[in-house]
């Protein structure tokens, strides 16, 4: 049993693994954990993708198919916290060979810590901004026209903003709310709130 979803492209980029030099396998794993956590990364140049291919003489394509599943494997061993012991048997059973598989082992022995911690701290900088403080205050706007004098009630609110663990400045984001506008989000909130009520 795999601790993680094995997908038949997966196994056909365990095959594709499986025609690497095993002695050259580790220095590919190495960047791609210490990478693996930057969102939108390259792993490698693209003259360092040029010299790569040529050396190990796989198309870009395959290539690329390579770093994907590596990526994956050590993406869901972070998530999961699998064990090299289990991260190496369900490699083994998608298709890759047992000496593949275990220098992917002890690749994630070797930076599990490392990259776990990288994903947190991602994770935490990347996190939504929380409210830190709120102000508000009432307006009525009145205007005067030939027939009748009218009354608009608003309210502001101020809202300072920060994300937990940034060290960052804060945010002050202003709403005005009308009178109806206002007694909608109220109605929202509501809702929100009878909802985790009924989750607690």
């Amino acid at each position: 049993m795999s601790d993680f979803p094995i997908s038949s492209r997966f196994k056909a980029a365990c095959s594709l693994i499986n025609n690497l030099p095993v002695g050259k396998f580790p220095l590919i794993l190495k960047r791609i954990c210490a990478k693996i956590h930057i969102k939108n990364c390259e792993f490698f140049t693209e003259s360092e993708l040029s010299q790569l291919t040529t050396q190990f003489s796989v198309s870009l394509l395959d290539f690329n198919d390579i770093l994907g599943a590596c990526s994956y494997a050590f993406e869901q061993s972070a998530y999961s916290t699998i064990k090299p012991d289990a991260l190496a048997a369900t490699l083994t059973l998608a298709g890759m060979s047992s000496e593949h598989s275990t220098v992917f082992s002890q690749a994630w022995a070797q930076t599990a810590n490392s990259v776990v911690s990288n994903f947190r701290d991602a994770s935490v900088m990347g996190a939504p901004k929380v409210m830190t403080n709120n102000e508000w205050s009432l307006s009525i706007n009145m205007s005067n026209d030939t027939l009748k004098n009218t009354k608009e009630a608003s309210a502001r609110f101020e809202i300072d903003l920060a994300r937990p663990h940034d060290g960052g400045d804060e945010e002050t984001l202003a709403v005005e709310f009308t009178h109806e506008e206002l007694y909608g989000f109220f109605q929202k909130l509501e809702k929100v709130q009878s909802q985790l009520d009924a989750l607690s």
